[in-house]
């Protein structure tokens, strides 16, 4: 029996999750997957589809008007992520992005891509695509949950036909935090582009991307940035620009002579429509996450109660933490023989708590635990608590 321990809850803590109704009723674990809905944002979206059904969609300016708030999305993105706003694409999906960089370069048969058994489907099946499509090679790099040598190997896996590295900045599968700079040095000096998935890391560690000189970031709004579904943002360094063809081309300047010249800025690889509510939603979190919560506390929090939920579990018989104590956040990935993930998420959320599990190829399988600047002390305990008593519940019924 692992104890839980009373811990007063901080008075920020407090004030903030009385603004995020989602975490009051269930120990909210699973940011990972979806973020909880601020109130801010919800009044923001309402407001903004109010306006619409009310007055109309037609009006004058309306076009001019969503494009300067997209931009203006995309501005606020910048400051948080350490991008110029021209740098910065609306998306739908951390899967969008990265589908949009990979089918805008140029390939050629026999063109190889360098990644890692971690990666999510986001990233390997638009490779695939390559593969079908354009006769690319896909080269897997094995590199256990990301605690040893990651740089290096990746390194290894480089040959004269490689073009591209394409890996997370933060691991679904292993929670493991990778030395994203170190590699952006390797792709600069074997002449390689770098395209990152952040779906785990925007909202949940500090981002520079000027700093960490990678080529193309992708990252969602509805996960740790607490927007709604379908938002998401694209960055491609301004001096990638031209290295990236759009590939569904909707800003630009053309005749019927073929002349085509794409918008001056990352607006160039945006797809389609935006829901304005949506986007209206996405604009009110960013800047409550910037604002009243603050980014710093929110990554130290959540740092801090990972590294609790992690020293918690680690303490479990017969319970393998994946994560590397020395390269996490957050996300907090276990695994154990007494049942799969899927049964122990549903078993912790009979008892109130929310989590995650992983089981896709060539990942490892197990059980994901996100903590949030949210959750609490006492919520942390719980969870191990409760995984204790699961797990234990299971032996008893193994043995006999």
């Amino acid at each position: 029996m692992v104890a839980v321990v009373d811990v007063a809850i901080d008075p920020k803590v407090e004030r903030l999750r009385q603004q995020v109704p989602a975490v009051l009723g269930m120990g909210y674990l699973n940011a990972g997957t979806n973020g909880p809905l601020p109130l801010v944002a919800r009044d923001a979206m309402a407001a903004a589809f109010d306006k619409e059904l009310e007055i109309g969609r037609i009006v004058p300016g309306v076009y001019e008007g969503n494009f300067a708030r997209n931009r203006a999305v995309a501005a606020t993105a910048a400051g948080m992520f350490g991008a110029d706003p021209d740098e910065i694409a609306l998306s739908h999906s951390t899967g969008e992005g990265m589908g949009t960089v990979l089918m805008g370069l140029l390939w050629a048969a026999g063109d190889e891509v360098v990644t890692t058994n971690l990666e999510h489907p986001c990233l390997l099946n638009p490779l695939a695509l390559l593969a079908h499509r354009f006769g690319v090679v896909t080269r897997v790099v094995d590199v256990g949950v990301g605690a040893g040598d990651v740089v290096g190997a990746l390194a290894a896996a480089v040959g004269p036909r490689t073009r591209l590295l394409a890996l997370s900045h933060l691991m679904w599968s292993t929670g493991t935090v990778i030395p994203l700079k170190e590699i952006a040095g390797l792709a600069r000096e074997r002449g390689l582009f770098l395209l990152v998935d952040g779906a785990q890391s925007a909202g949940q560690i500090p981002i520079d991307l000027h700093d960490l000189g990678v080529d193309a970031y992708a990252m969602p709004g509805q996960k740790w940035l607490c927007g709604p579904e379908a938002t998401g943002f694209l960055y491609v360094r301004r001096d990638r620009f031209a290295d990236v063809a759009p590939t569904i081309l909707r800003y630009a300047t053309y005749d019927t002579s073929g002349y085509l010249m794409p918008h001056a800025t990352a607006a160039r690889f945006e797809i389609g429509e935006f829901f304005g509510p949506a986007i209206a939603a996405q604009q009110a979190a960013l800047n409550w996450l910037r604002d009243e919560v603050g980014l710093a506390w929110a990554y130290a929090r959540i740092a801090e109660l990972g590294r609790r939920c992690h020293a918690g579990l680690s303490g479990i018989p017969q319970l393998t933490v994946l994560t590397p104590p020395d390269r996490m956040a957050g996300l907090v990935n276990l695994s154990t023989p007494l049942m799969r993930p899927q049964e122990l998420a549903a078993a912790l959320f009979e008892r109130g708590l929310t989590i995650r599990y992983v089981d896709i190829k060539p990942c490892p399988v197990t059980a994901r635990v996100a903590t949030g600047w949210w959750n609490t002390e006492e919520e942390i305990d719980r969870l191990v608590s409760a995984t204790a008593e699961i797990l234990d519940e299971a032996a008893r019924v193994g043995e006999g």
